[in-house]
């Protein structure tokens, strides 16, 4: 059985028994289908945390290297284990809707777009440029962040190479190692690797039909030492599709503002909603960073955000822009500043928040209440499971009928079980007939329970 060495005294134990065991599978010594030892004996043979062992067990299963299967345990897959084969949109009979790109046709506007900027005098692209970004290029932010409902000038805003990169600056602005960040109960997965790279602790806050909730918040703050922000997504959540009136907005606000810990404002999907409240950058400027990136609302290879850090902690969030790339890359904010300036990044925008809205309407039709809610716009949707199910089952079973999602598991913060849910997103679908045969595999699922879907074409 696999016994990995690991130093119970490094710092990143997490990171250290994850990089065992994909050199331990890329070396042989961990072969096709071994099995792993559990959670609880490997946590005992190596002395780490159960929690620190699921999180990897997790992230592996994740990056295709081991299968979990209910009942049975965990094994050794590797890329050529097909439950874990990628998914080839094109080509393969499964339809892959685990991660969140929804589509968009920009190959003529990008052809377009580098045909003009070589036709010019684009010299001053091949130079250092200011950490914080162009001048020029941040007042095509300005324009960017006017539609997200925050007012600002172009002084104000430093981009970031995408809205993860946003994260690592903002966080690092913040926190420190041994730090804590409060963060919703199911979260965007990507923060978790930042805080463990910075050693930051991540502590759920639990969440209701309007968002956070404020007791839990209240609580938490009041038990817990070196909470230094709120991670949180008001506007259609990641991965919930939970959606924060503004009077809660207020009440987050003023629980943070009086315990005196900055928000992080990701609100990546705000503009796919029609109904926006005033961003909590509106209501607490002097302790929200507000995060708006291009890869949901254009395309997910743009990678550009615009960031609007607190005044007092703008020469800090700069720095840090330094310290872990220097600046966004020249051509990248090139093509993102022309195309907000000729309207392209806006008629993008409205043509996928039209498919979303068509998409939803067609999963409302075949799967409807109560599993997904009427009324949304988003690209994707949560469903709660029934109680005779578990994520894992359901993800497996699912991968069965040829259809891929995500469960609860891929957004928790903590191995401790929450009520079972799995996303769906209805963007990652090549074209609506392809989503629909999809969709109409998930509805009979949730209908006839586990093992009564199988066989499904």
């Amino acid at each position: 059985m696999w016994k990995p060495n690991v130093n119970i005294h490094t710092a990143h134990k997490a990171t250290t028994l994850m990089d065992i065991l994909k050199k331990d599978i890329q070396s042989g010594r961990l072969v096709l289908g071994e099995r792993l030892p559990t959670q609880q004996n490997l946590a005992e043979s190596t002395g780490i945390a159960k929690s620190t062992v699921a999180r990897v067990y997790q992230e592996a299963h994740a990056e295709s290297l081991i299968k979990t299967i209910v009942g049975r345990g965990s094994f050794v897959a590797g890329k050529s284990d097909p439950f874990f084969q990628a998914v080839d949109l094109q080509a393969d009979e499964t339809l892959d809707l685990r991660l969140d790109y929804p589509i968009a046709e920009l190959g003529i506007s990008l052809s377009e777009t580098l045909i003009q900027i070589a036709e010019e005098d684009c010299c001053h692209l091949l130079t250092y440029q200011e950490h914080a970004g162009r001048l020029e290029c941040r007042e095509a932010g300005v324009r960017w962040l006017a539609l997200n409902d925050v007012t600002c000038s172009a002084e104000d805003i430093v981009m970031t190479s995408g809205a993860q990169h946003a994260l690592t600056v903002c966080l690092s602005s913040v926190a420190k190692s041994g730090d804590s960040v409060v963060v919703e109960e199911l979260t965007y997965p990507g923060i978790r690797e930042t805080a463990e790279m910075l050693g930051i602790n991540l502590i759920p806050v639990t969440m209701d039909d309007n968002g956070i909730n404020p007791d839990s918040l209240t609580e938490i703050l009041f038990a817990h030492r070196n909470i230094k922000a709120l991670y949180s997504s008001p506007t259609i959540q990641n991965p919930t599709t939970i959606f924060t009136p503004e009077y809660r907005r207020i009440e987050i606000g003023d629980i943070c503002h009086k315990h005196g810990i900055f928000i992080i404002e990701d609100d990546i999907h705000r503009l796919f909603s029609d109904e926006r409240p005033a961003p909590y950058v509106n209501l607490l400027p002097e302790l929200t960073f507000f995060i708006a990136g291009l890869s949901k609302a254009v395309c997910g290879g743009l990678r550009v955000a615009y960031v609007v850090p607190p005044a007092a902690l703008f020469k800090t969030v700069k720095r840090r822009i330094l310290a872990t790339h220097w600046t966004l890359p020249p051509l990248m904010a090139e093509i993102a500043t022309r195309w907000i300036n000729d309207g392209t990044a806006m008629t993008t925008l409205s043509t996928k928040k039209t498919e979303a809205e068509i998409r939803h309407r067609l999963a409302y039709k075949i799967i409807g209440a109560p599993f997904i809610k009427e009324k949304a716009a988003s690209s994707y949707v949560w469903i709660d499971l029934p109680s005779e199910w578990t994520a894992e089952i359901f993800i497996n079973e699912a991968f069965e009928n040829r259809v891929a999602v995500l469960g609860d598991g891929s957004f928790r913060v903590t191995p401790e079980a929450l009520k079972p849910g799995i996303r769906l997103c209805l963007g990652a679908a090549p074209d609506r007939q392809r989503l629909e045969t999809g969709l109409i595999k998930i509805a009979a699922m949730l209908k006839d329970g586990p093992g009564g879907s199988f066989g499904i074409i």
